[in-house]
């Protein structure tokens, strides 16, 4: 086998472990971090590099075409096929048709370009610029998600403190959304906004933290209630039986916590009371996966702050 053809053969291998890749996790194994999770959803970006040197392996006259043509045959050929992967994605792994995922086949397919252009780098200023963006918002999430799971074990048993960029996004919620902000601070300079709609169960979930609380005695936050009227705060705690286990609310810990208005409230919670919070069974400290922050019934949106997370 020639060199070339050896080179090609090797491409079609890696384009065929690419598209098993963004197939298999979704429906197999489970990713559980973040940034694990990010790189996956990269995965686009290095299926269409191989898969447009495969184009033009197949079709050696497309490079001797200019630029813009190029472009257009294969960023038209990688709409088409990326349509193609996100139904077969849908179907087997479930994921639904995102449009950072074809922003990522795209990106594949301009970083080829670029790659094959590498040595006119004055000439195609433009598309080497161009892909450098591209790649760096495709690749982004995966360096936010990273120093933050990176600076989540530093910090431990400190949960949040709110005074890095990237902690807001340990918090997730379809009825509240969360903002760093200094207009109030239990500790150091920042807490975190949050705002709550009205209606029924209103709040957000910290989602990502490290999960084994064992060797600890207390659960603790801050939380700054900036209304006139007392606010009553719902707080739950969950291990990985209760998210995975489709089990009623009782199956977790839960605290209903009265807010004074216009101070901090600096909350402690005996984890011996949270081990006991399921109704039928006891939970695992070693493996506690959710904190949710609610409130029930109300109808007018809400403002809090939230402050200094962690155990002792």
């Amino acid at each position: 086998m020639k060199p070339s053809q050896a080179r090609n053969f090797l491409f079609l291998i890696l384009c065929g472990m690419a598209i098993a890749a963004l197939m298999i996790p979704g429906a197999i194994v489970s990713i559980d971090t973040r940034s694990a999770y990010a790189l996956w959803e990269s995965g686009h970006l290095f299926l269409f590099f191989v898969a447009s040197h495969l184009v033009c392996v197949v079709y050696p006259p497309l490079l001797h075409r200019t630029l813009a043509a190029q472009l257009v045959s294969l960023l038209g050929g990688v709409l088409l096929c990326a349509l193609a992967v996100e139904g077969l994605q849908s179907v087997i792994s479930g994921k639904a048709l995102e449009l950072t995922d074809i922003i990522g086949d795209v990106t594949g397919t301009v970083l080829f370009l670029s790659f094959h252009y590498r040595r006119q780098a004055k000439r195609y200023f433009f598309l080497h610029g161009s892909a450098l963006l591209l790649a760096g918002f495709v690749l982004w999430p995966v360096v936010c998600f990273f120093s933050d799971e990176m600076l989540a074990r530093s910090q431990f048993p400190l949960l949040a403190d709110f005074e890095t960029p990237f902690e807001k996004s340990r918090f997730e919620g379809k009825t509240g959304s969360g903002a760093l902000t200094t207009d109030q601070a239990f500790h150091g300079r920042r807490s975190l906004r949050l705002a709550l709609l009205p209606g029924p169960w209103s709040g957000m979930t910290m989602k990502y933290f490290p999960s084994d609380w064992r060797g600890y005695s207390q659960f603790y936050f801050a939380v700054y209630n900036p209304g006139t009227d007392v606010v009553s705060l719902e707080i739950s705690i969950q291990d990985a039986a209760y998210r995975h286990g489709n089990k009623p609310f009782s199956d977790c810990f839960s605290q209903k916590i009265d807010l004074p208005a216009g101070c901090w409230t600096r909350v402690q919670i005996p984890l011996v009371e949270v081990q006991k919070g399921p109704r039928t069974r006891e939970m695992d400290l070693s493996n506690v996966v959710g904190l949710g922050f609610f409130v029930d019934k109300e109808k007018r949106p809400l403002t809090l702050y939230l402050d200094t997370i962690g155990l002792e």
